[in-house]
């Protein structure tokens, strides 16, 4: 696999006005050559170190320090700390320039890679400005990364201030662990609070710090990773109040960060639910903060309680681009309070899963209560035990296509109820697709291991667009009904374990009969076999239920 990276970390937007300790003009002066290099390294040492620590509570893994990494990230450190500048890209002509990037800076030292990501800061030593970059999510990223395989540091106070700069080269073709989260499960003595003092502000535009401690998952090799929802949880069982960090640089991380400093002393349950690569995961773990007891508080009896089981939604639609079309879901109430329509705190809502507002940007919204909130329930009070029903429309995209929008019950305000793993698949095509069954071949008797003659089954296209063979998306399928895998071993030259034949004919306009012709195979135990069909468009709809069935009868 070929993973492409371009990854240039930003420096932290303020800098601390903190006293200077290192190597500054007067020690300098006052040293040799070689002093002078012992104390440089002695410095990047203790930086490694402290880098190093951080990275293996999280479980991380440890990386060592280049002499060519640490020479460049030292060289910055002087230009930066010389000029009073606070930044990644350098000026020729200035004292100290070796190079206009991070990139260039570590060829100049002697070693070429494509892959090398660059952190800087102020700080009063260079342990001190490792641990503020620590804090700062975007640059936490590069300095937990498990693709990070070598690094170099270098601290200065040449001019009025001190300059802490850390340099990483990556290889993203190896995969070490899989993930790193921070804070790291059942990781204690986390900040209960940060600044939000970093350039890009992770933060919505207006907000300012102190925020609390932001929490963080990287996955290694590159994958994907997009955010579903997430959450926060206090030990009485509250949802804290998040933000969503916008992914910067990269995609394969996600950053959320409580509104407010988190409480001392206290172990709080994080859940990340993530798309990895495609694949939906959920990542759960719990850390305790710094200050207190450091003890668990178990959370009271609730006296009422949010909760939502998921009982039925509409039919997935597939629609005409631009038009619209009303959708039902209903959610029993599996809680102790009532939920009440209109009164903040108790109205329940139909939430996109992880706030998401890229659906109403391509204009499915219609009507909703928000950009991501569909609607709310109908009945005006739904108690414990009732079931709430959710009515809104939805439209097509310009843009034809599959759609899938991820649904979950909010108190909003409050809480958000169970993640089911509720989704609508909304279908806009250039067509519609629909059939009507029209014929089909006698149902067969078999002895035990015998294979059928040739078996056909015919549906009329009902739709208005045309069904193509060879074409994803539009050749129609004849499959086992909901996907069912049970008789794949009756299967004779199938397309797929569940799919037991495409249509024979190369385009099939509206009106006109698809055939589709297929042979099964008899399995050594007597009886009869009931198999149910139903023609599909994989990657767009499955087309009507009408109750097709395939019977086998096989004997001795």
């Amino acid at each position: 696999m070929t993973v492409k990276k371009t990854f240039s970390l930003i420096t932290l937007a303020v800098v601390l006005a903190l006293p200077s300790v290192g190597l500054n003009g007067g020690s300098v002066a006052a040293l040799s050559a070689a002093d002078v290099q012992q104390v440089q390294a002695a410095v990047q040492a203790d930086m490694l170190q402290t880098l190093n620590d951080h990275r293996f509570a999280v479980g991380a893994p440890t990386i060592g320090a280049d002499a060519r990494v640490n020479a460049a990230a030292q060289n910055h450190a002087n230009y930066s700390s010389a000029n009073g500048y606070m930044g990644h890209f350098e000026t020729a002509g200035l004292s100290y320039y070796t190079g206009y990037s991070a990139h260039d800076r570590l060829i100049a030292a002697g070693w070429s890679t494509s892959f090398v990501s660059e952190v800087a800061t102020g700080g009063s030593s260079g342990t001190a400005g490792v641990n503020q970059l620590w804090d700062a999510p975007y640059h936490r990223l590069g300095m937990m990364h498990p693709n990070s395989v070598a690094t170099g540091w270098g601290y200065s106070t040449l001019g009025t201030r001190g300059s802490t700069v850390g340099d990483f080269v990556h290889d993203f073709g190896t995969r070490p662990v899989d993930v790193v989260r921070s804070p790291a499960s059942g990781q204690t003595g986390i900040p209960t609070s940060w600044s939000g003092q970093e350039s890009p502000n992770p933060l919505p535009a207006g907000v300012s710090g102190p925020v609390g401690y932001p929490l963080m998952v990287v996955y290694s090799a590159g994958q994907n990773v997009t955010m579903r929802a997430a959450e926060v949880v206090a030990p009485d069982g509250s949802r804290l109040p998040i933000y969503y960090a916008p992914q910067q640089f990269e995609y394969d991380y996600q950053v959320i960060i409580p509104q407010r400093p988190l409480a001392a002393g206290t172990t709080y349950h994080v859940r990340f639910d993530i798309t990895v690569s495609g694949q939906q995961v959920t990542n759960e773990w719990d850390f305790t903060t710094a200050g207190g007891s450091g003890t668990v508080v178990p959370p009271p009896a609730p006296t009422q309680s949010f909760h939502a089981a998921f009982q039925s939604e509409s039919a997935w639609p597939t629609l005409v681009p631009g038009t619209s079309t009303a959708l039902t879901v209903r959610f029993l109430n599996t809680g102790t309070a009532t939920w009440q329509k209109g009164i903040v705190g108790k109205q329940a809502n139909l939430g996109l899963n992880g706030d998401t507002l890229a659906f109403a940007a391509l204009g499915m919204s219609d009507g909703w209560l928000s950009a991501n909130r569909l609607a709310t329930t109908s009945e005006a009070t739904v108690a414990p035990g009732q079931t709430g029903t959710f009515t809104f429309n939805v439209r097509a995209p310009a843009m034809p296509g599959t759609y899938r929008l991820p649904l979950r019950p909010v108190i909003d305000g409050l809480t958000w109820m169970e993640d089911s793993g509720v989704f609508m698949v909304i279908v806009s095509a250039d067509g519609t697709y629909h059939s009507r069954w029209a014929a089909q071949s006698a149902y067969p008797t078999l002895r035990v291991g015998q294979t059928s003659a040739a078996l056909t089954v015919t549906f009329i296209n009902t739709g208005t667009a045309t069904w193509v063979k060879g074409v994803l998306g539009r050749e129609v399928r004849l499959g086992i009904n909901l996907d069912d895998v049970t008789w794949s071993s009756l299967g004779v030259g199938w397309p797929l374990q569940n799919r037991v034949a495409a249509q024979s004919e190369a385009a099939v306009g509206p009106g006109q009969n698809a055939t589709f012709t297929f042979q099964v195979k008899a399995p050594s135990t007597p009886g009869v076999y009931s198999i149910h069909l139903r023609p599909v468009i994989d990657g767009t709809a499955w087309m009507e239920d009408e109750g097709v069935f395939l019977i086998v009868t096989v004997t001795p």
